[in-house]
């Protein structure tokens, strides 16, 4: 029987993730980490312990004025996420490793890495750090078109007030009319995340895209699919990433096939 793959949206973690002071001179080393560990590992490590959806998108450089790595890390549920990643050996492990190349510092002149858990956005004031959905479906977010933009907010505090409510407005509407699956968005200090989930062949909605288009530095993101070997495969290669590339990522159910010793 296969598995149901359709999660709430407030089963996500919302991921804005700051390489740490040793990888502030070495990005490139940074990037090598996420590909060849972080990113596979996810998939390996979380996926059997339920997490059902993993969307991560590495930013090109920006001098900590936005996040290095940005991602939609989804669970069966809460619970589930509580117990993955805090009652198990693995979970516990790869949350420690986290900790070699992100930073999770408030003294150091770097922000400090954050995730949490969006809740629904019904018309209240948006709270800074504190990410929202719009739909509250249930969807399989493997089968759907998501589209990221991340926007920094340079200008005039009234600048950006404007356009953080003309977004919302846009992405409520797109989502009650039906011209989008789900939204979910994030204001931190100096930047916006939003990401929008459509149906496949289905373009992101023009009036969300037009409220962004314009914005300085707006990155724009289609996710691609991909599959993630089972941990053990033999001659590992990691998963390639580029800059401003976003991945929808599922883990292979190949079985691991032994070597001959």
């Amino acid at each position: 029987m296969t598995q149901d793959t359709s999660i709430h949206p407030s089963s996500f973690r919302v991921w804005r993730g700051f390489r740490n002071s040793r990888y502030q001179t070495d990005r490139s080393g940074f990037v090598d980490k996420l590909s060849d560990i972080f990113i596979p590992l996810t998939c390996q490590a979380m996926m059997p312990l339920g997490l059902v959806s993993y969307i991560p998108t590495v930013i090109a450089e920006s001098q900590c004025s936005l996040p290095d790595e940005i991602a939609l890390v989804g669970y069966r549920d809460q619970a589930t996420y509580e117990s993955a990643s805090h009652d198990t050996v693995i979970g516990r492990g790869y949350g420690m490793l986290h900790y070699q190349v992100f930073n999770f510092s408030d003294s150091d002149d770097i922000p400090s890495s954050q995730s949490g858990f969006p809740v629904l956005y019904t018309g209240q004031a948006i709270k800074t750090g504190q990410a929202y959905y719009f739909s509250g479906q249930s969807l399989d977010w493997n089968a759907l078109t998501v589209t990221v933009f991340v926007v920094p907010l340079k200008g005039a505090k009234n600048d950006n007030d404007t356009l953080q409510n003309q977004l919302l407005s846009s992405v409520r509407k797109a989502c009650l009319d039906n011209e989008a699956e789900e939204a979910i968005l994030v204001v931190d200090p100096g930047y916006l995340v939003l990401w929008v989930a459509v149906k496949n062949g289905v373009d992101c909605p023009i009036d969300v895209s037009n409220v962004l288009v314009d914005s300085q530095g707006v990155v724009v993101s289609v996710a691609g699919s991909a599959s993630v070997p089972p941990m053990w495969t033999p001659n590992e290669q990691g998963i390639p990433v580029q800059d401003n590339q976003t991945l929808n990522l599922s883990l292979s159910a190949q079985t691991v096939r032994s070597t001959s010793l």
